[in-house]
């Protein structure tokens, strides 16, 4: 069920008129025993007060009405009667009736002015309450803006300090207000007071164009507050406080008021001093670099993969065969000078070199307008993007036509110099036999005469001297034309051994040296040449004998270790300086070593020591402490890989 809106309807003058009559007319029919006379009319201005002031007029007016009608019905003689016979009893009903209108009428503007002083009043809180809240807000954005203010003037101090460049703030006057430490730091100490663009006396400074001294009143800030625009990249040298003279950089920017007039200036000073002299650097390098590349008649390039163009100096397009002024190239002006034999083998290289990211290095020939062939070497480097794409390649060119012409000629003369050699070799050794023979009919014929026999005997050795002489000329002879070969078969290393020490032993002898032999008790087998094993092990061994003072002592030592032979000869010899090592097995190194000669040689040896080695698919390599200190030849050979049948004795 819905409760009755009491609360509701009591609020509602009517209803209140309705009831407050009721009760009254109730109250005073009740009493009517009690009154002696007629009952006081006047109770029911009680329920038109109630009724006026609840409801105003409206309600008021129907309380007087509905008052004065219970009045005649129960309260004026006849009782329960609409009818009035005195004449006081109308004049009671009607003075109720206007009293009650009246008091209605007073009591509902009294109440009307009550309600609109209570609006009025109501609207004057909410208006004081909304001014207060306004008032709130607005110092809540004040403090807001404060604290912002104080925020963006700290943060723009931290962005000062922190900036590598001098900062100053000026006012109208030119007078400096604040400055950051890197403007201290520009001039190497504290700024003294400026209060106007008179006192910029004391910055000495002079123009880096001209070297005239800059007047107070060309400074940047000091033209910035004189004419209100900016003043950007004025290049001056300055004498710091402590006495050294410094370039700087000098812009300088107006600040302006709401209004829009000059309050002041923002000045920005950086020193370039560094920078003034890594150009001067430069400048001194790339004017070096531009002599360097007159001087050695080079071309420079520099190739746009985009546009195909090829950008060169005046050397680059004389190479080519183009007028000097003719600068910048096309791909295919370069393409079409280059030799067609020529051609195939640049594309490759340029194409190795970019996809690679190598070096790229081409010697090619050039065909000129008039048919002539020049030689030039090209050398250039590839630049990549951030995606690793090639976008340029940069290089030099230079004309090698006479070093090619030397090198030409030079091999000619190398081929000649094996062509004789190889001639030189045989046609020496065709009359070693009929020389051999003669001595050995000398040996024949029964002399006792003491100069003949030493006469003979002087021929024989040094017929075994020339005899290896020329041998080893026709040796590197064949070495050279690539027509040494090799008599594989299975090879005993004792028996090579042996061999060689038997053929070295008489000069060993002759020096009067110890020799110490030590093999493996083990035998070494090998698949090789056994005569050009021993002649290696026999020319090592002649080597360590003939650089080694009398009475010295050599060691040879053979070993098996992880499948190769290892063979040392080492003596106590004179030993090898460290710059003659990497040319020790060259041809002809013997000529320029400083040791005894008397034992002849050409200073073969060692390299067709070398080339033999190899050919086995071994390794020779040298060791010496240095001159005084003795020497070490170590040779590795692979060992048979098969399995070996030894041979029967």
């Amino acid at each position: 069920m819905h409760r009755l809106p009491i609360k509701r309807v009591l609020t509602n003058g009517y209803v209140v008129a309705v009831i407050a009559t009721a009760i009254v007319a109730i109250i005073q029919y009740l009493l009517l025993p009690l009154f002696t006379g007629s009952p006081p009319l006047l109770l029911f201005l009680l329920g038109v007060a109630l009724a006026a002031w609840q409801g105003g007029f409206g309600a008021g007016f129907l309380a007087t009405v509905l008052s004065t009608l219970s009045a005649i019905f129960y309260l004026i003689e006849p009782y329960q009667s609409w009818q009035i016979f005195e004449e006081k009893e109308w004049l009671r009903a009607m003075l109720l009736l206007i009293v009650g209108g009246v008091l209605g009428l007073m009591i509902s503007l009294l109440r009307s002015g009550e309600r609109k002083a209570l609006l009025e009043v109501l609207r004057q809180k909410e208006r004081l309450e909304r001014e207060i809240v306004e008032r709130q807000k607005a110092e809540q954005a004040l403090n807001a803006a404060h604290a912002e203010v104080v925020n963006e003037r700290n943060r723009l101090e931290a962005i000062m300090e922190t900036l590598p460049v001098g900062v100053a703030i000026l006012d109208a006057q030119g007078g400096i207000i604040g400055a950051n430490r890197a403007v201290d730091q520009v001039w190497d100490a504290p700024c003294p007071p400026v209060r106007s663009v008179d006192d910029y006396t004391v910055f000495k400074a002079w123009w880096a164009d001209t070297g005239k001294p800059v007047q107070p009143d060309e400074w940047a800030p000091a033209q910035v507050l004189k004419k209100g625009e900016p003043v950007v990249g004025q290049l001056v040298e300055i004498l710091r406080f402590d006495g050294v003279r410094a370039s700087i950089h000098n812009s300088a920017a107006p600040i302006r008021d709401a209004s829009g007039r000059i309050a002041g200036a923002a000045v920005v000073v950086m020193d370039i001093s560094e920078s003034v002299k890594r150009e001067q650097a430069l400048r001194e390098s790339e004017e070096r670099y531009r002599l360097a590349i007159d001087a050695a008649q080079m071309g420079t390039w520099d190739w746009d993969l985009e546009s195909h163009k090829v950008v060169g100096n005046a050397r680059h397009a004389a190479l080519f065969g183009y007028p000097p002024k003719e600068t910048v190239m096309d791909e295919h002006m370069i393409s079409d000078r280059i030799h067609p034999e020529d051609l195939p083998l640049v594309s490759a290289a340029v194409d190795e070199a970019r996809d690679h990211q190598f070096r790229y290095d081409c010697d090619f020939r050039i065909v000129w307008p008039d048919g002539s062939v020049r030689w030039v070497s090209s050398i250039g480097e590839f630049h990549y993007n951030a995606q690793g794409t090639p976008v340029r390649m940069i290089g030099v060119l230079r004309d090698i036509t006479d070093r090619k012409r030397a090198e030409e000629a030079l091999r000619e003369a190398d081929r000649q110099k094996n062509e004789f050699i190889a001639m030189l070799g045989h046609e020496l050794r065709n009359p070693l036999a009929p020389i051999r023979n003669a001595v050995q009919v000398m040996r024949k014929l029964d002399t006792h005469d003491p100069k003949l026999q030493w006469a003979r005997d002087v021929v024989d050795r040094q017929l075994d001297h020339l005899v290896r002489l020329v041998n080893d000329l026709l040796d590197v002879s064949r070495i050279v034309q690539g027509k040494l070969t090799l008599q594989t078969t299975l090879v005993d290393l004792a028996k090579v051994v042996t061999q060689a020490v038997e053929t070295s032993q008489p000069l060993i002898d002759s020096r009067h040296h110890t020799l110490s032999v030590t093999m493996p008790e083990e035998p070494i087998y090998l698949e090789g040449d056994e005569v050009r094993l021993v002649q290696v092990i026999s020319n090592l061994l002649d080597n360590a004998a003939k650089y080694t003072m009398e009475g010295g002592h050599i060691w040879l030592t053979a070993v098996a270790e992880n499948g190769k032979a290892i063979i040392s000869i080492r003596d106590t010899g004179e030993g090898i300086s460290s710059a003659l090592m990497p040319h020790l097995f060259d041809a002809f190194t013997q000529a320029t070593r400083t040791l005894d000669r008397r034992q002849g040689g050409l200073g073969l040896g060692l390299m067709i020591v070398q080339k033999i080695v190899e050919m086995h698919g071994g390794q020779v390599e040298v060791k010496s402490e240095g001159l005084g200190k003795g020497s070490e030849f170590v040779i590795r050979l692979p060992l048979c890989e098969q399995v070996c049948v030894v041979p029967k004795a």
